[in-house]
């Protein structure tokens, strides 16, 4: 499925050669074929892009993204021929008043929450021996999730009314809020704290890292919705709101936790980063930033099995569930959402 180019660092540039694109950063140069290559992303300012290298991704249907430096994009760009059908977008908006909507969102929102309790689980299975006490809490707020999922279940409506939302939205709350976020703060390394999900300008390393990750990860489902035809503004989960894109937050529920929150623990875990060293005042630093996406693309990636025993690329993964969007609302085929094993 081809591989992405970020460009994160100051004076980088994207230039062409034949089929091919040159990309010059501090005094080396790199080139990768047109062919190999799935998403353009630019992050942060002071970077260079010609005109040449802008149509020879078009012709290759490569979208290529503009974003800030905390991750979220600020522009996109797709070819013109990436626009879908009426049929699939007519579903789309016809799905929203009827049963239809309803399953898909009690489809996503008992993904992401099996995500959240599966991803525990994870960490609990390799702290049982090391960690006893922390073990217990964690395999508790999984339990916890756990029942959470069976209230979900309960709830029966026949269109997405404004009951409907404040009901299931509750729940997604607290299994967030009671059970996930605090086992999240729980596993990460000493020197690290995180108190609460901080969205837009945060100042800790750990809610930027958050952020940076959802950003990489909304481009990635962003591309996968256009390309799929869907449109992203029409969600069912998130309500609308002008120039927010409700149906790729809605399909990035389920990925988060296997995406970014998981990586982010790794990450910390592994490479021993202290606080001051991630953080340039109020922003990443730029060294940072590379090196997440880098090992973002690394787990994209990356084969990962679900609990159909689907073995796929998170990349994959993230295509299936749209293509299983589409039989939703256009073949009324029951909604499964992708959760992985643990």
């Amino acid at each position: 499925m081809g591989e992405s180019i970020y460009l994160a660092g100051f004076g980088v540039s994207l230039r062409v050669k034949k089929n091919s694109f040159l990309i010059f950063a501090d005094g080396n140069k790199d080139t990768i074929s047109a062919s190999k290559v799935q998403k353009i992303v630019f992050l942060g300012s002071g970077k260079g892009v010609s005109i040449d290298a802008i149509r020879l991704a078009i012709k290759y249907r490569i979208p290529v993204f503009f974003a800030y430096s905390n991750g979220y994009p600020y522009a996109m760009l797709f070819p013109v021929v990436a626009v879908g059908t009426v049929k699939t977008r007519r579903a789309q908006y016809e799905a929203y008043n009827c049963d239809i909507g309803v399953e898909l969102v009690l489809g996503i929102l008992k993904g992401k929450l099996r995500n959240q309790a599966n991803l525990i689980r994870f960490f609990w299975k390799s702290r049982k021996r090391t960690a006893p006490d922390l073990a217990n809490r964690l395999k508790e707020n999984a339990e916890a999730i756990k029942y959470l999922i069976a209230q979900l279940e309960s709830i029966g409506s026949d269109r997405i009314d404004s009951d409907f939302r404040r009901k299931v939205m509750n729940i997604e709350a607290r299994a967030a809020e009671m059970h996930y976020w605090p086992s999240f703060s729980l596993l990460l390394p000493t020197g690290f704290s995180f108190e609460k999900r901080v969205k837009p300008n945060a100042k800790d390393p750990v809610n930027a890292l958050l952020n940076l990750g959802y950003g990489l990860l909304f481009m990635e489902v962003v591309k996968e919705v256009i390309y799929g035809g869907l449109d992203p503004y029409a969600g069912f989960l998130h309500a609308d709101r002008s120039g927010r894109e409700s149906l790729v937050l809605d399909l990035m529920e389920e990925f988060r936790q296997w995406c970014v929150d998981r990586l982010i623990i790794k990450l910390l875990s592994i490479r021993k980063l202290r606080p001051e060293e991630i953080m340039d005042g109020p922003k990443i630093r730029r060294e940072i930033v590379g090196m997440f996406c880098k090992e973002f693309e690394d787990m994209m990636g990356s084969v990962f099995v679900n609990t159909y025993g689907e073995k796929r690329t998170m990349r994959g993964h993230i295509s299936a569930q749209v293509l299983r969007v589409k039989r939703h609302l256009l073949e009324k085929e029951k909604y499964r959402p992708c959760i992985f094993m643990w």
